[in-house]
């Protein structure tokens, strides 16, 4: 994929990464989302995490504190491997204030990482250099943030089993895959995609063609993901005692996948949402369907246009799990939620 996005769309992804130093990003990221949700990040000094790495910050609007997050950004033996959202505490109205972590592998920085919300418009640093990131990791840390977002904003509920990422499994990875937007649009990495040399924001034309690029292999990627969902509900519908696990695999995979099976592999053995996500594997691609619907109001507005993304904050993400997802989504929208925008991102 990376040799034809090069050769065919000008993309290289070792040219992209030069845009992407991760303090800039994780300052940009805290910036947006601060401006977007009328948040700030206030640095805790008071009480050492678990690592010297690990940055803590309260989230506070006003003078009210919201509550906590842990940003785990770094890799280091024993540490989980992948990048994930964990709740450390579910919030209860009255009780106690949500907090939450983000354990993701990025590239750690050679010098001190800046400040919260420090000068976007600095030179580069010896910091940047030494911590360039690819791409697909920028929108890994959008998509995780948009969890930690969910955790948060709506954390405030009475019963903690309706608190912060609480909604049906149907929806829960709408609000993250929704966030990955603002991880490709140039609209919001100019504000600080900035090379770690020369300091040029990214430029416009480059975004172009890496969008463009991405959607190369959209389709196979699609089913391979169908593909997945349909080994999660068939290893869960059939008989344990019948199943005969390689089997279905390979049916499965010359049913949905333009790819032979390789003799000797056993891909289902590592595929570990089977045991976090049972049959329900599907829930990915079905969240996609409401994630890009719930672009839609954005499409004119802007991503930075303050009047719907607090909309979107306070009809989605505040209320958790209090109410049914498609209610939410209807209150945003002013609609019921359908395929339309779905459909039109996978053949644009």
């Amino acid at each position: 994929e990376n040799l034809v996005k090069r050769d065919r769309y000008e993309v290289d992804a070792s040219v992209v990464r030069q845009y992407f130093p991760y303090p800039r990003v994780l300052e940009g990221l805290l910036k947006i989302t601060s401006s977007i949700f009328d948040l700030r990040y206030v640095p805790v000094t008071d009480k050492p995490p678990w690592h010297p790495s690990v940055l803590t910050y309260d989230v506070v609007r006003g003078e009210t504190k919201l509550g906590r997050i842990y940003l785990d950004m770094h890799p280091r033996e024993g540490k989980y491997k992948h990048a994930a959202q964990f709740p450390l505490k579910d919030g209860v109205r009255g009780a106690q204030l949500p907090e939450g972590v983000l354990v993701c592998n990025f590239p750690e920085p050679a010098g001190p990482e800046p400040g919260a919300l420090g000068s976007m418009t600095r030179g580069p640093t010896a910091s940047d250099r030494s911590a360039l990131m690819e791409h697909d990791d920028v929108v890994t840390m959008f998509h995780e943030f948009g969890h930690l977002m969910h955790h948060v904003l709506g954390g405030h509920q009475p019963w903690i089993t309706q608190s912060g990422v609480a909604t049906e499994w149907d929806f829960v990875e709408a609000p993250s895959q929704m966030f990955e937007e603002w991880a490709w649009t140039h609209e919001t990495l100019a504000r600080f995609a900035r090379h770690h040399e020369t300091g040029e924001v990214i430029p416009q034309e480059l975004v172009d063609k890496m969008r463009t690029a991405d959607k190369f292999g959209l389709g196979t990627a699609t089913v391979q993901q169908l593909f997945y969902a349909a080994i999660s509900l068939a290893f869960h519908r059939a008989d344990p005692a019948k199943l005969d696990q390689l089997a279905e695999v390979q049916r499965l995979q010359k049913q949905y996948t333009p790819f032979r099976y390789v003799p000797g592999t056993k891909f289902h053995a590592s595929f570990g949402h089977l045991v976090g996500y049972s049959a329900m594997y599907y829930t990915y691609q079905w969240s996609l369907v409401i994630a890009k619907d719930l672009l839609t109001p954005f499409e004119r507005a802007g991503l930075m246009a303050t009047e719907v993304t607090r909309a979107y904050r306070d009809k989605v993400l505040v209320p958790g799990g209090s109410r049914d997802a498609a209610e939410l989504v209807r209150d945003f929208l002013g609609r019921e939620y359908d395929f339309a925008a779905y459909e039109r991102y996978l053949v644009s």
